[in-house]
């Protein structure tokens, strides 16, 4: 996730060069055919490629308000996550057994930490690059992808040095270890009530809470597993590019700016370009990054700049647990690389 003064005029024109050196180019060889040759295509160009424009901008406002609320969906999820979690450490921080004391520290540390190995294990679930996922892009609004893999939940290492010793055995050759993680917490709270030591309300309610997790997890699943309707991604693609590969063609009706002159043809070609050119490149600039917009957003848990920050939202989770349980030492929380939380 991108955060404020992560953007700037310079690193987007600098990861965007290559674009406009191509529409640059295009631009001025479209021009040097118009007026080295008797071709015209189009006697009328503006027209249509303005009404293109048009539908093209209509259809790009579209997909970008639908990946929109599929990232805002997903960070809402998290959202939830989170708020259960705090509400997670307060019950079990303040858990009393049936006697009226407290239940036994090594318990209530047990379920802490198995609750924090559970967000570790399903970010890592959540990073997991999907076969039909976008590519990973080089270069996004200037941010390269960053190297620490272990620190984004990539590696095995950022969920197993999280899990409690007797549940690692437990975990080998299971599909869904995060759903067997909360398995394993109801099976804790099903012990418990069968020894009495916390009445059947608390563990009814302890396992509403469980579901709340359950709940998150699947919708975090669900749009995980579920890519973006590549005929609205592709498409949008599509069009962007018909209409940046026709917008030169408009220029044809503009009269050049040394009309009636005795300049040189070569020299009025350059001229006319360097009039004309650099506000056809913007014009092809805006509706790239537009189309790049929504592009950032459609696989929001793929661990890229514009995506959900869930390894820093898990490290925000466990330090607001340690904190409230006083379980554990909190850690630091995570620092931005380059203006992003990842």
């Amino acid at each position: 996730m991108i955060l404020h003064d992560g953007i700037s005029v310079r690193k987007l024109i600098k990861g965007s060069a290559g674009f406009i050196c191509i529409a640059l180019a295009w631009i001025f060889l479209v021009q040097v055919v118009d007026e080295l040759t008797p071709i015209d295509p189009i006697s009328n160009p503006s027209p249509p490629v303005a009404m293109l424009g048009l539908a093209v901008a209509f259809f790009l406002g579209f997909k970008n308000t639908s990946t929109y609320a599929r990232w805002n969906e997903a960070r809402r999820a998290w959202g939830d996550i989170a708020n259960a979690s705090r509400d997670w450490g307060n019950t079990i921080g303040t858990l009393i057994q049936t006697n009226g004391s407290p239940i036994d520290p090594a318990v209530r540390s047990e379920l802490i930490e198995r609750h924090i190995a559970w967000l570790n294990m399903l970010a890592y679930q959540l990073r997991q690059p999907s076969s039909f996922g976008r590519t990973r892009r080089p270069w996004m609004f200037g941010h390269k992808p960053v190297s620490v893999k272990d620190e984004l939940h990539k590696k095995p290492e950022s969920w197993e040095t999280s899990q409690l010793e007797t549940d690692l055995p437990r975990l080998e050759g299971k599909a869904n270890r995060a759903a067997c993680l909360l398995s394993f917490q109801a099976q804790q709270l099903s012990d418990m009530a069968q020894r009495g030591e916390i009445t059947p309300y608390w563990h009814v309610a302890l396992m509403d809470r469980l579901a709340r997790f359950t709940t998150a997890q699947g919708q975090c699943e669900r749009i995980k597993n579920t890519p973006f309707p590549r005929q609205v991604a592709e498409v949008g693609r599509m069009f962007s590019w018909i209409f940046i590969f026709l917008l030169p063609l408009a220029f044809n009706d503009e009269r050049s700016v040394v009309a009636g002159t005795d300049t040189s043809l070569i020299r009025t070609i350059v001229i006319d370009w360097l009039t004309f050119a650099p506000v056809g490149a913007l014009v092809c600039w805006i509706f790239f990054v537009t189309e790049r917009v929504s592009a950032s957003m459609e696989d929001p848990f793929d661990g890229d700049v514009t995506d959900v920050p869930i390894s820093a939202l898990c490290r925000t989770i466990e330090i607001d647990l340690r904190q409230i349980t006083g379980c554990g030492v909190a850690p630091e929380p995570a620092k931005p690389i380059e203006n992003a939380l990842y």
